[in-house]
């Protein structure tokens, strides 16, 4: 099989999660005419991640020779996305870069190995690099005023109907921070402010009719609490490394992955010049990257006019319900929410609370068009939510409470990746794989999975909760019902069934 039919095998198994292997075999040869093995749709299926991120000038390879020392390479890509656009990028530098990653990496018993120039076009293959561009190359033009820098962004956006259009950026979001200036000052009755971080990534369109699902990166490979949870329900991409950044190696999976989800269309991306973002990713054919001029995305970017302070407005305003809740009901410590806490709270308030209205207020505020010049209405989510945000941090009672403004705009979450030395490019990426970083140093524990007789008792409760609350609407019943019929509906009927007989005890 040639690499794309494994990609292709890896996106219809991706696509249908419940086909056997045998299934999967019938395809192949349904649509290829191929006869291949169980073990080599195994092996296939395993290696998604990987086959479904090749270029598809790839496509026709059928085998591959195995880096050597792939995790020197796969640091060695990192460090070429990262520096692309700050120094010249030869074949030479290269080289002499994968001598001194060698030494770092095995500083103990270095091997001996030749960084050819045949080991550099073996390893520009594997990693889909044609060519080195060169730094000054890259056609960003430094413009002399905003607007000379808004008419050439207008020249490229008016080529592309709104729909089509899609801004992508990244946050910092303490998921913990709780709105108590004494908390961030000094240590107060033994406790000190929680600024467990996570990055999260949000891209819509220019109309707000599309949300893309967020990506949010954390320190944490596999924390305890996502133990017993289907990951691919929740509507999100996870990642994760030490400092919990975005890197040039998650925004190209990024791009390419959103490259293969706008099939048949033609989407013009913008995005800022932070140094995790490549400016070069080889064999993209339905995205089109859009790099804004340096200085220039706190006026022009539009995720940065108010998208991002919305989503922040919205998630923290179900936080801190959650902590209201929390004290009402006893619960220990309410604030330590674990990682999947905070992202079903993230996914709540871009999913659900983010409008499109808000959306395309923000993009119009930044006048990226050419007849983007009328007055911008600011929708603030209403002064309404700010309003709600600032009532629960009333509510909380801190002694020395936050305004909504530093609640929304904390300095410290700006930052969501930077030029990473060498030490940190070969700790992002072998640390990635030790142990020691699978598991979180709190106290979160593991989701004990309810059973199903548990989950329809929940259900029957909640059910009557609500036919005696005065809000309750038609719509939100019949969610729970549907909700109701999901559960039910995994039972296994083929068992033996029930007879009126087996309830009672027969007489000895």
């Amino acid at each position: 099989m040639t690499d794309e039919i494994r990609r292709a095998l890896c996106k219809h198994n991706k696509d249908n999660p419940s086909l056997t292997q045998k299934q999967l075999q019938e395809w192949v040869h349904s649509n290829y005419g191929l006869q291949v093995s169980q073990a080599t749709i195994s092996n296939t299926v395993k290696r998604s991640l990987e086959y479904l991120s090749l270029a598809p000038e790839r496509g026709d390879v059928k085998r591959h020779k195995p880096a050597k020392f792939p995790d020197l390479e796969k640091s060695l890509y990192e460090w070429i996305l990262q520096y692309q656009e700050h120094v010249n990028m030869t074949g030479e530098l290269i080289i002499e870069k994968a001598k001194k990653f060698m030494k770092d990496m095995y500083p103990v018993d270095t091997p001996d190995f030749t960084f050819s120039i045949g080991w550099l076009g073996k390893f520009k293959a594997r990693y889909g690099i044609k060519n080195f561009r060169r730094f000054g190359e890259s056609g960003s033009v430094e413009m002399e005023g905003m607007e000379d820098k808004l008419k050439s962004i207008r020249d490229k956006v008016d080529q592309f109907e709104m729909k089509d259009i899609f801004n992508m950026d990244e946050t910092g979001l303490f998921f913990r921070l709780q709105p108590d200036h004494s908390l961030a000052t000094m240590q107060l009755e033994g406790k000190k402010q929680d600024k467990e971080r996570l990055t999260v990534a949000i891209c819509c369109n220019e109309d707000g009719s599309e949300k893309l699902p967020l990506w949010i990166i954390g320190k944490y490979a596999k924390p305890r609490c996502f133990k017993n949870v289907n990951l691919n329900s929740l509507n999100c991409e996870y990642r994760a490394n030490k400092r919990a950044w975005m890197t040039g190696v998650l925004f190209e999976e990024y791009v390419r992955q959103l490259d293969k989800k706008m099939v048949g269309r033609k989407i013009l991306l913008i995005v800022d010049n932070c140094p995790a973002h490549p400016k070069i990713i080889e064999g993209l054919r339905n995205v089109e990257l859009f790099f804004l001029p340096p200085n220039t995305t706190s006026k022009i970017q539009p995720c940065d006019a108010g998208i991002i302070r919305a989503f922040k407005m919205h998630y923290r305003r179900r936080f801190y319900r959650s902590l209201l809740e929390g004290y009402e009901l006893g619960v220990p410590n309410p604030a330590k929410i674990n990682v999947l806490d905070a992202m079903n709270l993230a996914i709540s308030a871009w999913t659900m609370d983010v409008s499109a209205n808000t959306i395309a207020n923000c993009f119009r505020h930044c006048k990226l068009r050419s007849t983007d010049n009328m007055t911008f209405e600011n929708s603030d989510e209403g002064g309404e939510s700010t309003q709600e945000l600032q009532n629960l941090i009333k509510e909380l009672g801190y002694r020395n409470a936050m305004d909504v403004e530093d609640v929304l705009t904390h300095p410290e979450e700006n930052v969501v990746a930077q030029l990473l030395t060498d030490e940190e490019i070969i700790e992002s990426v072998i640390g990635i794989n030790k142990d020691d970083i699978d598991e979180e140093d709190d106290e979160s524990s593991t989701m004990e999975p309810p059973s199903r007789n548990e989950a329809i008792k929940a259900a029957i409760t909640l059910n009557n909760f609500l036919l005696s609350y005065e809000k309750t609407t038609p719509e939100v019943l019949t969610m729970l019902r549907k909700i109701r019929d999901e559960i039910q509906g995994e039972i296994d009927f083929n068992k033996k069934q029930k007879t009126i007989e087996s309830f009672f005890k027969k007489p000895s």
